[in-house]
């Protein structure tokens, strides 16, 4: 990113969007340390170990949403006055990631990356520029959460964030799907204080919930990394349980003060995070069905035991093996809301056979896997199978 500074604004050379103008506020958002941490937060977290392109940021991710933001708001007819609230809350609704993105999901501690977002805008020097501003916190704060009468442009189902993150995650990894975002904002507008997409405008919904839909199980959860977020996650929480630092160091720091923090915690730690330097990442050995993983009833209160019993067949550490029980839901129910011509309302589920089949389809992708060292792939994986009954 090339950023130009004037007297009025300052201005972003962005590779998704072009040109986007900052005024005085956002920039001096921006300029703060909270806020230029997320420089150093890549947006994909291990993604990169697959798709070499992947080392975008949540900066520019943030800027993207913010600029987003503000065109749907414009569309949408927010008033003029109350635009800038929507633009601000878009810049700053990433503040909590931790490093490598969503690595905090994964463990068994801590709060929402919302949560955190929350407290560091309450607690950090961005509450001293909104004071001096006169803009009411606890209002930025419910925006992003979407409590809001505009909080769908920011937390919605198609919302700012995903619009950016989908066009930015595609154009950095490759992965062509193709969101047309121009035509998708013209048909915004509110509807019982909601977003909604007006009739001639589903063809354009069906395209977005369709990228969304190829972008999880081809990036977002892609076996590969997963191992890979598999193997920080435990080499975090193995710092923290010998209090080589706490949670609370952990979500405040970048990605390479973050691993270089579990290289001196030594011991698990340090072996897993070289690993993950060198990409030694653990091998995936079983992948199993949604429909298999509840006809046998495999639960996450059964990761530890199979972990430990796999492990102990193979003559290994409990540690080397890892168990991965995603969420079952990673494309939520999906109510886009639709204006018709009628100017009733429906959802887009309702009046798309796409957009109902993709809902499904994402059970068709889901896998419950187990992953072992990759020395020890093969045996791994008939022990593995011998111990589930598979």
């Amino acid at each position: 990113m090339n950023l130009v500074s004037s007297k009025l604004m300052r201005r972003v050379r962005d590779s998704i969007h072009d040109y986007i103008d900052l005024d005085n506020l956002e920039s001096s958002l921006v300029d703060t340390e909270p806020y230029q941490r997320l420089r150093w937060i890549k947006q994909l977290g291990s993604a990169n170990l697959v798709y070499p392109g992947a080392n975008h940021t949540r900066l520019e991710h943030s800027i993207g949403v913010s600029h987003l933001a503000k065109q749907m708001a414009i569309q949408s007819g927010v008033p003029d006055d109350e635009i800038h609230l929507v633009s601000i809350a878009a810049l700053l609704h990433d503040l909590g990631h931790s490093p490598y993105s969503h690595l905090a999901d994964e463990l068994p501690f801590g709060k929402d990356h919302v949560d955190v977002t929350q407290d560091i805008i309450k607690d950090s020097q961005i509450s001293d520029i909104f004071h001096k501003k006169g803009i009411d916190i606890n209002e930025i704060c419910n925006l992003i959460k979407g409590n809001h009468r505009y909080g769908s442009l920011i937390s919605g189902d198609i919302d700012a964030d995903r619009l950016d993150y989908l066009m930015r995650d595609s154009h950095y990894t490759g992965v062509k799907t193709g969101v047309d975002t121009g035509r998708l904002i013209t048909k915004m507008s509110f509807a019982d204080n909601d977003l909604a997409i007006g009739e001639s405008g589903l063809p354009v919904v069906e395209t977005f919930l369709t990228s969304r839909s190829i972008m999880f199980p081809t990036v977002y959860f892609h076996p590969f990394s997963r191992g890979a977020e598999l193997m920080l996650a435990r080499a975090t929480k193995s710092a923290i349980d010998k209090a080589n630092f706490s949670y609370e160091s952990f979500i405040s720091y970048t990605d390479h003060k973050f691993l270089s923090e579990l290289n001196l915690a030594g011991g698990l730690s340090r072996e897993l995070v070289n690993n993950f330097e060198t990409r030694k990442i653990s091998k995936r050995v079983v992948s199993i069905t949604k429909d298999k993983t509840e006809e046998m009833g495999i639960t996450k209160s059964d990761i530890d035991n199979l972990e430990s019993a796999i492990a102990g067949k193979l003559d290994i550490n409990a540690t080397e093996i890892f168990m991965d029980l995603p969420p079952l839901k990673v494309v939520p129910t999906m109510k886009v809301k639709i204006i018709k011509e009628d100017g009733t309302l429906d959802y887009a589920i309702n009046m798309s056979t796409i957009t109902k089949s993709l809902y499904e389809a994402q059970f068709d992708h889901w896998r419950c896997r187990i992953y072992a060292p990759p020395d020890l792939a093969e045996e791994a994986s008939k022990v593995a199978k011998k111990e589930l009954g598979i």
